[in-house]
C-alpha cells in the first residue's frame, strides 16, 4: 500500500549575496558621472510617483558630461542622494527635468529650500556646493537669466558664474535679498486655486444628480436613493504573485483604495464585471459618499470627479471634459487655474467610468491619463467590462485589481426582503420560488435581473419560475410591454400591437448583425439600416434601445445600445431561429468552427430555446463540430487539474477569449473542450431536446467539469434527470471539480444510477455544511451503490473531522475501492478513524492524507493501520 502523509521538510542554511566588488566600486560617490545613455535609461525606469521623503527634502538632480576646459569632468551639480551616509556633503533641491538637447531649451529653473541654515558643503576635492538659500538657473545665455530671476537678486552680493561648457554657464545668485524668491514650487499645487467652492460644487453636483438613481432606461420615474442600495454587490480583488492569482472578498469598493501589505498606497485600480453588473452604480455610490462624508477612506481626496467615458469627444482634453460633465459654467476658475492644481497633486481621485464604451486615441489625454504620461500623482479608478481588460492592463499596469461578480445567494434573498419591505409573505414566497429554480443558475446575479424579477412578482404571483434564462426574458419583454401599452393607454385585442410586433422584429436584425460584427453600440446610421423611424422611436419607449447623449458638441448624432448584452443576445436568438426555420445551410455559415460557436455562445442557446423541438438542427450541427474538432481534446483534462491556481485563470479567459496569452497547447485543448461542452449542455438543456445527447456526453461514458457555476450544474442535473437508466449506466466516470461554491450537491443524487468506476469531486466545496443535509450527508447515502468504485477523490473539499464521521461508514462499504485521495482537509483528530480504513477496504492501495493538520499521534494510528492491513493481507493470502 502506498500511503502520502506529506512532505519532508529540511532546513537550510541562509546564505546572503555578496555584493559584486565592481558594482561596489561603481556605488561610491567619488565615481564619474554616468554617460547620457545611461541617464535617459534611468529616467525611463525610474518610478512614476515620488516618496514623502523626495517630497519634504528634494529630489536627485544630476547634471551629466559637465566637462571643463581641460577635458576633466566637472562637479557643478552631482548627484543629491544619500551621499551624506557616506560622508560626502549633500545638497538638497527640488525635482526637475533638464531638457537633454542643450540647443532646445532657454533655460530650467531650479528653487532651493530657503529658510535654512547655510553652511558651506565640499564636494571631490574642493569643487563648491550650493548653500541653501541660493537660487540656481541654468541657461545658455545671461539674457536669459534676468528673464526669470528677480531684478533684485542679480546685484546681489556673493552671486557666481561658472562656466560649464562652451556657451553655457551656471549662475549663483545668493539669497540675500529682502524681495522673497520669485522661484516656482513645482511639485505644490498653486495656494490660489479655489479649492473650497471647487468642492462646494461637485459635492452639489453629486448630491443632486447621483442621489437618486434610473435603473430602469425606459421609465425615468422609477427611482431609488443611492444611499438605501439595498445590497452591496460582492467585489474580489485579484493580485498576481508569481503568475497565480488570489481572491479575498471586499466590503465595497472603497476598500479597494485603503493600504495592503502588497500595496501600501493603491493609485491605480482597475476594476471589472460584466454588462449590468452593477459597476456605474458603485462608482457613483463612491463620488455621493464622499460628497456625504461618509467615508474615512475617501478624506484623503480633496477632490473626486467620476468621468462617464462614453460621453468624452475625442477632441475635448481633460479639464474640458471634467468641466463639461462635472462642473456648472460660472465656477470662479478656468480649466487652465485646474489644470495647473492637477498636476503633482496626490489628493485627487479620478474615475474613468466604461472603457469598453470609449474609442481609444492613443494622443488623447485619456490615453496619456492611462499610460501615466500626464497627472501620474493622481489616484486613478477605471471601470472596463472582462472583454477590455486585458487591453487597460497593458495601458495602465494597475496596482490593484476588483471584479464585480455581483449579487451572492445570500444577499439575493436579502434583495428580494428589503424590495417588498412591509410584505413578508410576498417577499417568502417569491424566494420560495427563486431556491428551487433561479437562484442556483446565477442568472440574477445581475442587479436589473434581479429588480425587474421582483417588479414582474410584484405584479403577478402566479410567475412560473424554472431554471432556463429563455422564459425569463420572454416574460421580461412581456412585462416591459404590458408596462408601455398601460403608461400610454394602448388598447388591442389581438395581443402585441402590430407596431410594436414590427419594432421587436427589427431589433433582431439590428441585434444580430451588431454580434456579427461585435458592436454593441449603434450609431443612428447603422440603426436606420434595419428599423424605420417609428419602430425606433418604440424601441426607445419601451426600453429596449437606450438612447445614449452624443459626447460631441461639434457633430451630434446619438448612439444606441440595448438594455443590456444579454437582452441583445436573446433578440439576435429569436432572429437567428427565424432564419433557421427558412434556411438550415446558413449553419456552416455562421457556426462553421467549434470558435464560431463559442463566439456567439448566447445567441445559439437562445435560438435553441426558441426552437423547442425543431432545435434537432442546431444540436445535430454541434454534435457534428464536436466528433470532428472538439472529442480529442477530452484527454487533456489531467494537464488542466494539474495546474496550482485554474479558478481565476479559466473564469478570465472564459469571458475575455484571450486565452492564447496565457495558456500552453495542452491546457489550450482542455479550455476549447470546457467551453464547448458547457455550451452544448446549456444547448440541449435550454431546447428540452435531448434525442443527441449520448452523441457527446455519453460517447466515451466520461462526464467532465471543471470551474463551471451554478448554471451548468442546474442544467446537467436536468439532463440526468431526463436520461433513460441503461444511458446512466453507461457512465463510467464523473468528473465534477474545482467549484467556488458547493454547485454539485443536485447531480449527487444520480450517483447511484451510474456505473462508476471513478469519482473524483476535488474542490467541490462539500465540507462544512449542515452534517445531517449537506452535500456530504448526500453523497453517503449514495456511496454503498457504487459497487464498482475503484478511485474516490475528495481532496481540497473544506472537509472537517465531523464531515469524515458522515462519510466514513459508507466509505467503508467501498469494498472495491483502490485509491483514496482526502488529502488538503482539515482532519485535526481523525487519525484513528482514518485508521480503520485499510482494514476495511482490503484492495485500497493508495491512501493520500498529506496537508491534513494530523498530529503525531494521527500519523502513528494510521501506521500501525497500515501494519496491521498488511499483515491481514499476507495472513489471507499465504496461510
Amino acid at each position: 500500500m502506498s500511503v502520502d502523509l506529506g512532505e519532508d521538510f529540511f532546513i537550510l542554511p541562509t546564505v546572503l549575496p555578496k555584493m559584486d566588488q565592481k558594482a561596489s566600486k561603481a556605488a561610491k560617490p567619488g565615481s564619474p558621472s554616468v554617460t547620457e545613455g545611461q541617464r535617459r535609461e534611468d529616467e525611463r525606469q525610474s518610478p512614476p510617483h515620488h516618496s514623502e521623503q523626495t517630497r519634504e527634502h528634494g529630489a536627485n538632480v544630476d547634471v551629466s558630461n559637465n566637462v571643463s576646459d581641460n577635458g576633466k569632468p566637472t562637479n557643478i551639480a552631482p548627484s543629491l542622494g544619500n551621499e551624506d551616509e557616506e560622508g560626502v556633503g549633500t545638497c538638497k533641491a527640488t525635482d526637475v527635468d533638464l531638457p537633454h538637447d542643450q540647443e532646445s531649451y532657454d533655460m530650467a529653473l531650479l528653487a532651493l529650500d530657503q529658510g535654512r541654515d547655510t553652511h558651506d558643503q565640499v564636494l571631490d576635492g574642493g569643487h563648491e556646493c550650493y548653500n541653501d538659500g541660493d537660487v540656481v538657473a541654468f541657461s545658455e545665455t545671461e539674457n536669459a537669466v534676468t528673464q526669470i530671476t528677480n531684478p533684485s537678486q542679480l546685484s546681489g552680493q556673493g552671486n557666481k558664474v561658472i562656466n560649464i561648457g562652451p556657451h553655457s554657464t551656471v549662475n549663483i545668485f545668493h539669497g540675500t535679498s529682502d524681495e522673497p524668491s520669485t522661484g516656482p514650487n513645482i511639485d505644490s499645487p498653486p495656494e490660489d486655486f479655489p479649492l473650497a467652492q471647487c468642492q462646494d460644487s461637485l459635492k452639489s453636483y453629486f448630491k443632486t444628480r447621483l442621489s437618486n438613481l434610473h435603473p430602469l432606461a425606459w421609465n425615468e420615474t422609477f427611482t431609488m436613493k443611492i444611499e438605501d442600495i439595498f445590497t452591496t454587490v460582492d467585489l474580489v480583488t485579484r493580485t498576481r504573485q508569481g503568475g497565480n492569482i488570489e481572491r479575498r472578498a471586499l466590503p465595497s469598493t472603497v476598500d479597494a483604495l485603503t493600504a495592503r501589505p502588497d500595496c501600501p498606497q493603491p493609485r491605480r485600480i482597475l476594476i471589472e464585471g460584466n454588462a449590468g453588473i452593477g459597476k456605474t452604480t458603485e462608482v457613483s455610490k463612491l463620488a455621493f459618499d464622499w460628497a456625504e462624508g461618509r467615508s474615512t477612506v475617501l478624506e484623503k481626496y480633496d477632490l473626486v470627479f467620476p468621468i462617464a467615458l462614453r460621453k468624452v469627444d475625442e477632441s475635448q482634453s481633460l479639464t474640458e471634459f471634467i468641466f463639461d460633465q462635472l462642473l456648472p459654467e460660472d465656477v470662479p476658475f478656468q480649466e487652465s487655474d485646474l489644470e495647473t492644481y492637477l498636476k503633482g497633486n496626490d489628493r485627487v481621485l479620478i474615475i474613468l467610468d466604461g472603457f469598453d464604451e470609449w474609442a481609444r486615441h492613443d494622443g488623447h489625454d485619456v490615453t496619456k491619463l492611462l499610460t501615466g504620461k500626464v497627472l501620474r500623482d493622481c489616484c486613478l479608478l477605471v471601470t472596463t467590462r472582462p472583454s477590455h481588460a486585458p487591453q487597460l492592463q497593458s495601458l495602465m499596469c494597475p496596482d490593484t485589481q476588483v471584479e464585480i461578480t455581483g449579487f451572492s445567494q445570500d444577499n439575493i434573498r436579502t434583495y428580494v426582503h428589503r424590495f417588498f419591505t412591509g410584505d413578508e409573505a410576498k417577499a417568502a414566497a417569491l424566494v420560495s420560488k427563486m431556491d428551487s429554480s433561479l437562484i442556483p443558475t446565477g442568472i440574477l446575479a445581475t442587479p436589473i435581473m434581479l429588480l425587474l424579477t421582483c417588479m414582474m412578482w410584484e405584479e403577478k404571483q402566479d410567475l412560473v419560475f424554472g431554471g432556463r434564462i429563455f422564459p425569463l426574458y420572454d416574460e421580461l419583454v412581456s412585462f416591459t410591454i404590458r408596462r408601455h401599452c398601460v403608461r400610454n393607454n394602448i388598447v388591442s385585442d389581438q395581443g402585441i400591437p402590430w407596431n410594436i410586433r414590427d419594432a421587436l422584429l427589427c431589433a433582431g436584425a439590428l441585434a444580430f448583425n451588431g454580434l456579427l460584427e461585435s458592436n454593441l453600440v449603434y450609431s443612428k446610421e447603422d440603426v436606420v439600416k434595419y428599423c424605420s423611424a417609428d419602430s425606433l422611436q418604440e424601441l426607445v419607449l419601451l426600453g429596449i434601445l437606450h438612447r445614449q447623449e452624443s459626447p460631441s458638441r461639434l457633430n451630434p448624432s446619438d448612439q444606441f445600445s440595448f438594455s443590456h448584452k444579454t437582452m441583445q443576445e436573446y433578440f439576435a436568438g429569436l432572429h437567428f431561429a427565424k432564419r433557421l426555420q427558412n434556411q438550415t445551410t446558413q449553419l456552416n455559415t455562421y457556426l462553421k468552427t467549434a470558435r464560431c460557436v463559442r463566439d456567439l455562445e448566447n445567441m445559439v442557446i437562445f435560438a435553441c430555446a426558441k426552437l423547442g423541438p425543431e432545435a434537432d438542427v442546431i444540436l445535430a450541427h454541434l454534435v457534428k463540430i464536436y466528433q470532428e474538432e472538439v472529442e480529442q481534446f477530452s484527454d487533456s483534462f489531467s494537464v488542466w487539474l494539474s495546474k496550482k491556481e485554474p479558478f481565476s485563470l479559466y473564469s478570465e479567459c472564459r469571458v475575455t477569449g484571450n486565452e492564447e496569452e496565457f495558456l500552453s497547447p495542452s491546457e489550450l485543448d482542455f479550455f476549447r473542450y470546457q467551453v464547448y461542452m458547457e455550451i452544448a449542455l446549456l444547448c440541449f438543456y435550454e431546447s428540452g431536446c435531448l434525442s443527441l445527447v449520448d452523441s457527446i456526453f455519453l460517447a466515451k461514458g466520461v462526464i467532465l467539469f471543471s470551474n463551471v457555476g451554478p448554471r451548468v450544474y442546474n442544467a446537467l442535473e436536468h439532463v440526468l434527470n431526463r436520461l433513460q437508466p441503461p444511458s446512466l449506466r453507461s457512465i463510467k466516470s464523473l468528473w465534477l471539480v474545482n467549484t467556488m461554491q458547493c454547485f454539485v450537491s443536485p447531480v449527487i443524487g444520480y450517483l447511484k444510477m451510474m456505473n462508476l468506476s471513478e469519482l473524483n469531486l476535488r474542490r467541490a466545496c462539500l465540507g462544512g455544511h449542515d452534517p445531517d443535509t449537506g452535500p456530504c450527508a448526500r453523497l453517503a447515502q449514495q456511496l454503498p451503490y457504487l459497487t464498482s468504485l475503484r478511485k474516490l477523490v475528495l481532496s481540497f473539499n473544506n472537509l472537517l473531522c465531523s464531515d469524515l464521521l458522515v462519510l466514513l461508514p459508507s466509505l467503508k462499504m467501498l469494498v472495491e475501492l483502490e485509491e483514496l485521495y482526502l488529502s488538503g482537509n482539515n482532519l485535526a483528530g481523525c487519525g484513528k478513524e482514518i485508521s480503520e480504513l485499510p482494514c476495511s477496504l482490503r484492495n485500497l492501495r493508495v491512501l493520500k492524507v498529506y496537508r491534513c493538520e494530523l498530529k503525531t499521534e494521527g500519523v502513528v494510528q494510521i501506521g500501525k493501520g497500515m501494519i496491521l492491513s498488511t499483515l491481514l493481507f499476507y495472513m489471507k493470502t499465504f496461510l
